[in-house]
């Protein structure tokens, strides 16, 4: 677990940020945000087609077990381990409820958390409802004003033949006294296009709320960094080792939630780059902070104690309501097995990661 720092006087140093330490997080912050696409990179998935199915379920299971592993070996342990240290219980007391009301907090954090992403995503599906209806009238009002603009301009148009006999006649004498025919044509009507399908399907809302929750960990991760370069080079170069081991994982299940909610394999990864703002935003913050002290406190989970569980509640919604769902579907006892393996190798991953730190 990352190491808390105890309370020390103010020295002459405290808010005071050197130019090289700024620089080194905010580059470690750069690194760890971009060294996961190389590993993108070599992932052989370009979009949620037959083709790359067996290997986009294999890749999901893991992207579950990485979200799961994730809340309940990192996030919530972190959460809780301001409160894990109680003092002695006085004697005669068989135990002590001194503690329970942070704990609970945190419990109700991670509620908060899966109700809050139940409601943005039930309130996404009836705005994108009414806008597929509203879509679906306008369309309809369009082709009933080309009906009536072409059925106006038959009807001008055959008044204008009715009218003009005389001179067609006249121009049919000239034609046959000529000895070719100059009748001019009217080409046929060119028939309206059928609306095309929308280029790239439309990012479901679970790739959303996913980036969601990435950004709101992406952020933690940032003021974890920059809090340990306020301690020292080496503490934090230690912990961007340790957040980079971390995000490898959790970005490979990133990406494969994004291409699974319709996203190509470079639309994922440009929408997987722009998470690293909140890594960026949360490194600055740390920075900016005189001593650091925001991003001590919630890299070892005492700052603002709603971040971390609430951060969590996403990760357990979206692991649980739009990544297994998907793997509940009819495949071989193989893939099956494989999905099962890839499930816990997320979280295994995750039990080492939590080791590390």
């Amino acid at each position: 677990m990352r190491a808390r720092a105890g309370p020390h006087p103010r020295s002459p140093e405290c808010g005071h940020i050197g130019k090289g330490t700024g620089t080194e997080a905010l580059g470690a912050t750069v690194l760890i945000s971009a060294a996961p696409f190389f590993v993108l990179f070599l992932i052989p998935v370009e979009s949620n087609s037959p083709r790359h199915r067996s290997l986009l379920q294999i890749l999901l299971s893991f992207a579950s077990g990485g979200l799961l592993g994730d809340a309940f070996l990192h996030l919530i342990p972190h959460a809780l381990e301001p409160h894990s240290h109680h003092p002695p219980e006085q004697p005669g007391h068989g135990h002590s409820h001194s503690g329970q009301g942070p704990i609970l907090s945190v419990g109700l954090w991670v509620l908060s958390g899966i109700v809050a992403f139940l409601v943005v995503e039930k309130f996404v599906r009836h705005v994108l409802k009414w806008e597929t209806t509203l879509m679906r009238i306008h369309r309809q009002i369009f082709v009933l004003r080309l009906h009536q603009f072409l059925s106006s301009r038959t009807e001008r148009s055959s008044k204008e033949k009715q009218s003009s006999e005389e001179e067609e006649k006249e121009a049919g004498a000239l034609r046959k006294r000529r000895g070719g025919s100059t009748r001019p044509k009217d080409g046929p009507v060119r028939p309206q296009n059928a609306e095309e399908e929308k280029a790239g399907s439309d990012l479901r809302v679970s790739g959303y709320l996913n980036l969601a929750a990435d950004l709101a960990h992406n952020f933690t991760d940032g003021l974890a960094i920059g809090a340990s370069f306020r301690g020292g080079r080496g503490l934090g170069i230690l912990t961007t080792m340790t957040v980079l081991l971390h995000e490898v994982p959790h970005e490979v299940g990133d990406f494969a939630i994004l291409v699974q909610s319709g996203c190509s394999k470079k639309q994922a990864m440009r929408l997987q780059l722009l998470t690293a703002v909140g890594a960026l935003a949360g490194t600055a913050c740390a920075l900016l902070t005189e001593g650091g002290a925001v991003g001590s406190e919630v890299a070892g989970g005492a700052g603002p104690g709603w971040i971390l569980p609430f951060t969590a509640g996403g990760f357990i919604y979206v692991a649980t309501v739009s990544v297994l769902p998907e793997l509940l579907r009819e495949a071989s006892p193989l893939q099956s097995l494989l999905e099962v393996l890839g499930l816990l190798g997320g979280v295994v991953m995750m039990v080492l990661i939590a080791h590390l730190e």
